[in-house]
């Protein structure tokens, strides 16, 4: 086998620089992909609309088709559907949800961290391509020897590899694991220390999302940070992967060490099979020109074993203490990597996404700019390959006199059209359901109350009985216009005491109010708001 180095590696890559090329470039594109992933999907997604023939906007045109109700093209409400997807997910961002994103950092205690910046990733991958520069120092001596030199090194840098994605993955899952347990113990010590906890016991919460996460505003600071936490059903921290890293690593470490004395022991076993290797030198250096009596030849014998069994033990301690540093680096790799892993990054559901909100702004009203600025993208987009799909449209013949009429009037239907179509769909969404579940609550608060009010009127005072009906339709009437009234109030930012107040003060029936609320809060869940 030749001489494994740095430079036989450099030469190796050299000598096959369509492979080393491709390689680097496959992990670079995938890296680059997996971080801008978003924006990737919406270019692929507008260069696919656009292909000839077999674009979605060319099988769209060459596909039967039909209007609705609102005379729009099938084909025309699902090409806008893909852009409306991204167009919502701009547009529902406002001032408000960037002051929710950062209440959102506060409650769980992670509004001063951040993600990964770039030198950090660079920094883990020069840590990563370390460890298997000793790794394959290590295992490549020991590939089969059956094998040619280039099939051997091939095989040791994809072990090496191997071995260090695996240590850095086990850091990584160890340093995400040691925040969590921070942010568990820190809701568990707040806990032990609240004189009102009574005997109950310490639970996960139900989840709060960014865009209600004022709806927990008044509840326990530990609370508020478990409804922001996936954790197991006794709340306690995860050592698992603490764990299995520390395992890991003190494995390779004591595997590596291994490996490296026997190496040196097979080396040592050489040595004194053939001695004459290194005996030579001293020979060479201390040879006389003159015969030396016996006992002289003797003496200078036992000077060169000794100075041989010097030597092997001297190169024995110094290797030894090589491979002990070695292995020590190899740790403190790992506890770098784990470090790292642990100060960057989030724990909560929704605490990554939040950041991603409000890191690139100083405020909300730079946010809003950002925003409007990508819905007039992505309406210029959506735009664009609408007009080319009518236009594809309008040069194919039809029957269906509905289509020829929505064909002939595609200049009023632009994406800006589809989207005020689609909010208004959802705001009629939005109230119709509840109006018969509200009407039926009204009626079952106030219909018990009309037999115990009339029957008594009309058996004792038949003159006042008109006066007496006319303030109990006034009274049923009342909580409908009342309920209409806070029905336009988010009521699922208030709990049972503050709703209790409101009633009291404002004579709404407590129990129609409590009602709504649990409606609204239905609502909003079902429709992941």
């Amino acid at each position: 086998m030749e001489e494994f180095s740095f430079n036989a590696l450099m030469a190796l890559a050299w000598a096959n620089k369509l492979i080393t090329g491709a390689v680097i470039s496959t992990l670079l594109a995938a890296i680059l992909i997996k971080v801008y992933w978003d924006k990737v999907g919406y270019f692929v997604m507008r260069v696919w609309h656009g292909v000839p023939l077999i674009g979605s906007v060319a099988r769209l045109a060459g596909s039967s088709t039909s209007a609705d109700n609102k005379k729009w093209l099938l084909s025309e409400t699902s090409l806008c559907n893909s852009y409306y997807d991204y167009y919502q997910e701009v547009g529902e961002k406002n001032a408000d949800y960037y002051n929710k994103c950062e209440a959102y950092l506060d409650a769980i205690g992670e509004g001063d961290r951040r993600e990964r910046p770039l030198w950090v990733l660079v920094l883990i991958f020069l840590l990563i391509l370390f460890e298997a520069v000793g790794f394959a120092y290590v295992l490549v001596p020991f590939i089969n020897q059956n094998l040619s030199s280039n099939d051997q090194t091939y095989l040791g840098w994809m072990a090496a590899f191997l071995l260090s994605i695996i240590s850095a993955g086990f850091a990584e899952a160890a340093g995400r694991a040691i925040h969590h347990n921070s942010l568990v113990n820190k809701a568990r010590h707040w806990w032990e220390s609240d004189p009102e906890r009574g005997n109950a016991p310490l639970k996960q919460q139900p989840g709060v999302r960014i865009k209600e996460t004022d709806k927990d505003a008044a509840a326990k600071d530990y609370n508020r940070i478990l409804a922001r936490l996936n954790t197991n059903h006794t709340v306690t921290p995860k050592h698992g992967w603490i764990i299995g890293c520390a395992l890991v690593v003190l494995i390779m470490a004591c595997a590596a060490f291994g490996i490296r004395a026997y190496q040196l022991k097979s080396i040592e076993t050489e040595m004194v099979g053939n001695p004459s290797v290194f005996a030579e030198q001293s020979y060479e250096s201390d040879e006389s020109p003159f015969e030396l009596p016996d006992e002289s030849a003797a003496v200078n014998q036992q000077a060169g074993d000794s100075t041989l069994t010097d030597k092997m033990d001297a190169i024995r301690s110094a290797s030894l203490i090589t491979f002990v540093v070695l292995s020590v680096i190899y740790v403190a790799i790992q506890a770098v990597s784990v470090w790292l892993a642990s100060i960057f990054g989030f724990a909560g559901v929704e605490s990554k996404k939040a950041w991603e909100y409000t890191h690139k702004f100083n405020n909300a009203a730079e946010l809003e700019r950002w925003m409007e600025t990508q819905r007039i993208k992505i309406s210029a987009h959506a735009d664009h390959k609408l007009r080319m799909l009518q236009m594809k449209l309008s040069r194919r013949p039809t029957t269906n006199s509905d289509v020829q009429i929505a064909i002939n009037g595609a200049q009023g239907r632009d994406f800006n059209a589809y989207v005020r179509r689609m909010q208004e769909e959802n705001v009629t969404h939005k109230s119709v359901e509840p109006v018969s579940a509200a009407a039926s609550n009204v009626a079952a608060s106030t219909a018990p109350a009309a037999p115990r009010v009339a029957v008594p009127v009309e058996e004792q005072h038949s003159q006042p009985a008109p006066t007496a009906a006319q303030p109990q339709a006034e009274s049923a009437a009342a909580p409908a216009s009342a309920l209409e009234a806070l029905r336009n109030k988010d009521l699922t930012a208030y709990n049972d005491e503050q709703l209790r107040t409101i009633c009291q003060a404002k004579g709404y029936d407590l129990s129609a109010v409590l009602a709504l609320r649990t409606e609204q809060q239905l609502l909003k869940d079902f429709e992941g708001v």
